[in-house]
């Protein structure tokens, strides 16, 4: 009964949360912006450091076409990484598993104690949870451009899961609002482009990349502050 009662707090808490991160996903998208345009621009002087991402995504695309699309028995391949994410939320919001469906006609289905929350809903989206295991496992594995090909095949997975039967999953940006949605997942996701390519390319150190981020998101917060408060 404890169980369930500190579950409903907590998703009340994330229900009660859910528009202020929203307004601050607004505040940081300047600063992404801002950011990725330095990233990109260093790669444009030299566009040879993208090559062992690009290697990977399209490894993965291939094998997406030729061996896992044509058989619809496969395609679960495809879409787990989607719902392990919803599922792991859930277990992080305290919400007891009870099974995990991957499929991607018809769709997949993450089954879960409680109503559950627009955190889980949304989860897939913004967390890519395959290439964030690439991540921890470079701290180990110092192989610059085999992680770099490792994350570009894991970008494209977590790509391809989401969006190559979008339809699939408008019920997750319903249950956590469109424009909600919208202004998360976009933050969210250039965010972590950023952050990928960042580190890929050798671009900039990743604390190098947050501080790009933060000079605008400052200015940008302290222009919203002064057309709301003019006084």
């Amino acid at each position: 009964m404890a169980g369930v009662k500190a579950l409903g707090i907590l998703d009340r808490i994330l229900g009660l949360l859910k528009w202020p991160i929203a307004f601050i996903s607004l505040i940081f998208l300047p600063g992404m912006f801002y950011a990725l345009s330095f990233v990109v621009r260093d790669i444009s002087r030299r566009p040879g450091a993208l090559v062992p991402l690009l290697v990977g995504a399209g490894a993965f695309v291939m094998i997406w076409l030729v061996v896992l699309r044509p058989k619809t028995s496969r395609h679960a391949v495809v879409t787990v990484e989607h719902e392990l994410t919803h599922i792991l939320v859930a277990l992080l919001t305290l919400h007891r598993v009870a099974g995990i469906r991957a499929a991607l006609v018809g769709g997949g289905h993450a089954r879960y104690a409680g109503r559950g929350n627009w955190l889980i809903a949304i989860a897939p989206f913004v967390i890519p949870l395959f290439a964030l295991v690439v991540m921890v496992i470079a701290n180990w594995v110092h192989h610059p451009r085999a992680i770099s090909g490792l994350l570009g095949f894991t970008l494209a997975w977590n790509v391809v899961g989401n969006w190559a039967g979008a339809h699939r999953h408008h019920g997750d940006h319903r249950e956590a609002g469109r424009i909600f949605s919208f202004l998360f997942i976009t933050c969210a996701n250039l965010l972590v482009l950023g952050l990928v390519l960042a580190y890929t390319t050798q671009a900039g150190s990743l604390t190098g990349h947050l501080d790009h981020v933060a000079g605008p998101t400052r200015a940008f917060f302290a222009w919203i502050v002064k057309l709301l408060a003019p006084g």
